[in-house]
């Protein structure tokens, strides 16, 4: 919340961490993670039904890390808590509106939905060529 490091203690012992900034590694279909100098989210989510979602977050400190005294845990917690209830009541609107009668899909925002059209990009690489392999020619019929 401050813009401060949230644990006093790096992640690692053996990398200098005061010119790193951040790094996001994405494991799709499920899981990412965001990885500071001095700590680490990683996110997973997973699908429950067609109109269910479990999503498991954890934060990741030094192994020495001491909570009260390296970190405080609300502070640690707090913007992504905050984010992904907010990601929470952004996805269920969305599912409202999806689910009307009126709906009509349209193009993603590039300004607004990069990591969206990032997924849907990865997915569709991944399908592809799993779908050819289970095409089968049309048999023919020989007289």
């Amino acid at each position: 919340m401050s813009g401060k490091r949230a644990v006093k203690r790096n992640l690692s012992d053996s990398v200098s961490t005061d010119r790193i900034g951040s790094l996001l590694l994405y494991h799709y279909p499920t899981t990412w993670n965001h990885i500071l100098g001095d700590h680490a989210v990683t996110f997973r989510v997973l699908p429950v039904s067609a109109t269910e979602t479990a999503v498991t977050t954890k934060w990741l400190v030094h192994k020495d890390a001491v909570e009260g005294v390296d970190y405080d845990l609300a502070e640690l917690t707090h913007v992504w808590t905050e984010t992904n209830d907010q990601d929470r009541r952004i996805v269920e609107e969305n599912a409202f509106g999806i689910n009307s009668p009126a709906y009509e899909p349209g193009p993603y925002s590039e300004l607004h939905e990069g990591g969206v059209i990032q997924f849907v990009e990865w997915y569709a690489s991944f399908i592809e060529p799993r779908l050819a392999e289970t095409e089968t020619p049309a048999l023919r019929s020989v007289a």
